[in-house]
């Protein structure tokens, strides 16, 4: 088969995002699907370390969890998600920025103000602009 006739049959990859595509319903189920998988993926995987450590037969296990957790999560994902979101939407949203009454922390000049204090009490001289004996720049 010359590459010319092999370029023009799409590959399986790109005739199942063709049909993703196309269909309303598959690509609205997409998202869903991949961030139910990711979520019960890594839950799954965490789950299993945490109770049986890094034993023989952990991968077989952890695999059978996912695709048992994953069938429940997806149709939950996607059915309650809109619901969810919409709900989330209309939450009360806190204030972006809170007024503070008293001034939190301290400030730059506080510390070099306090360190000029203890150098002077303890008899020190501040060496100001110092340069390094080698130049260790990346040439």
């Amino acid at each position: 088969m010359s590459a010319l006739s092999h370029s023009f049959h799409p590959s399986l990859l790109d005739q199942f995002a063709s049909f993703v595509r196309r269909s309303r319903s598959l690509a609205s189920m997409l998202p869903s699907l991949v961030l139910s998988g990711v979520i019960t993926l890594v839950i799954t995987a965490v789950m299993h370390v945490m109770w049986s450590g890094a034993a023989e037969g952990v991968f077989g296990a952890w695999m059978e969890s996912w695709l048992t957790a994953w069938p429940i999560a997806f149709p939950v994902t996607y059915l309650l998600g809109p619901s969810l979101f919409k709900l989330a939407v209309r939450a009360p949203v806190a204030p972006a920025r809170v007024p503070v009454k008293h001034k939190p922390g301290i400030a730059f000049g506080d510390i070099a103000t306090i360190s000029a204090r203890v150098t002077a009490r303890n008899g020190f001289t501040v060496l100001r602009n110092l340069k390094p004996q080698y130049d260790f720049s990346a040439v």
